[in-house]
């Protein structure tokens, strides 16, 4: 089920294609909820809620990449800068802080926009058709990748306050997840009946971000390089971290010519090498594609599983079906 969580949360950035190997077990077409940004006209959030088996899945897409996908150009940049927004408020919805940028794209997808269904009323449409067809258990699945990741935990938290889901168990897994409050969000966090696991890569920058006082030094000798405000923030990361060892099963196994975490600092310093350098190795650090190393540390250890092989080979022939 965690691997068919992967699976959605790739899913999310195409929705409305399944990549053959890769299927997530839909009973029927999930639906997609999709945003525009407050400002631009431009559609920067998007989550899938669909029916499996074994529950109801809601998945959040990550921010839109800026190099693949042929996305729309101007929703890169807002959705980027959404991202940017990171001061730390106050919400009712939450218990503590969190980031502003997040919290408004999920206050965006949680409601309705007249007409078009918001997470909130799909996932209760969902949980009352199996009621009636009992294809489905009562059960809540909540995934995303990068921003997605982070829009999982706000959504999940939110979901665990509903007492007409509180029979629902609330399972979260998030891949390279940015980190979505500060220390008292992470504290109430850890006291709601989530079920949180969060999958991270050592040499992945973005579940690092926004920093807290844990942030490796790596991190923090990057952001000063990029002259980034977020060095003084106080974000904190929520649920049981899942992460690849120094070697062996799952490890992220870098491009050529990348370099790991201990040597950026040093890298940044020398002549004629900067952030461009250090691109590939960082864009497929975060990757959850195919035999990456998020596809392939959260089958670590999974009886049975071929560590993605089979979705290599699918791969080599991308055939691509409805959803």
């Amino acid at each position: 089920m965690k691997r068919r969580l992967l699976f959605a949360s790739s899913q999310a950035y195409q929705p409305r294609m399944e990549v053959m190997g890769r299927q997530v077990g839909w009973l029927e077409r999930p639906l997609v909820i999709e945003r525009e940004a407050a400002i631009g006209g431009r559609a920067i959030d998007l989550a899938l809620v669909g029916r499996v088996p074994e529950g109801v899945v809601v998945a959040f897409r990550g921010t839109l990449p800026p190099f693949a996908g042929g996305y729309d150009g101007w929703a890169v940049m807002l959705d980027w800068l959404n991202d940017g927004m990171a001061a730390c408020v106050q919400r009712s919805e939450y218990a503590g802080g969190v980031h502003l940028g997040f919290a408004e794209s999920l206050h965006r997808l949680w409601d309705d926009d007249g007409d078009a269904p918001g997470v909130e009323s799909a996932v209760t449409r969902m949980f009352d058709q199996s009621l009636l067809d009992r294809r489905a258990r009562r059960h809540l699945f909540v995934t995303g990748h990068s921003k997605g990741g982070a829009l999982a935990n706000l959504f999940a938290f939110r979901a665990a306050q509903r007492r007409d889901w509180a029979d629902a168990p609330l399972s979260v897994a998030t891949i390279a997840a940015a980190r979505a409050g500060n220390a008292d969000f992470a504290e109430a966090y850890a006291r709601t009946r989530i079920a949180c696991l969060r999958y991270e890569l050592p040499s992945d920058l973005v579940p690092h971000l926004p920093p807290g006082p844990g942030a490796p030094r790596w991190v923090r000798g990057l952001l000063r390089q990029l002259g980034s405000p977020l060095a003084s923030h106080d974000y904190h990361p929520v649920g049981v971290q899942v992460s690849a060892p120094a070697a062996g099963p799952g490890h992220h196994q870098p491009w050529a010519g990348a370099r790991s975490p201990s040597r950026l600092g040093w890298l940044l310093r020398r002549p004629r090498i900067g952030l461009d350098a250090l691109i590939p190795s960082m864009f497929s650090a975060h990757a959850i594609c195919p035999q990456s190393g998020y596809d392939q540390l959260i089958c670590t250890g999974e009886g049975g599983c071929d560590h993605g092989a089979a979705d290599a080979e699918a791969a080599i022939r991308p055939g691509m079906v409805p959803a």
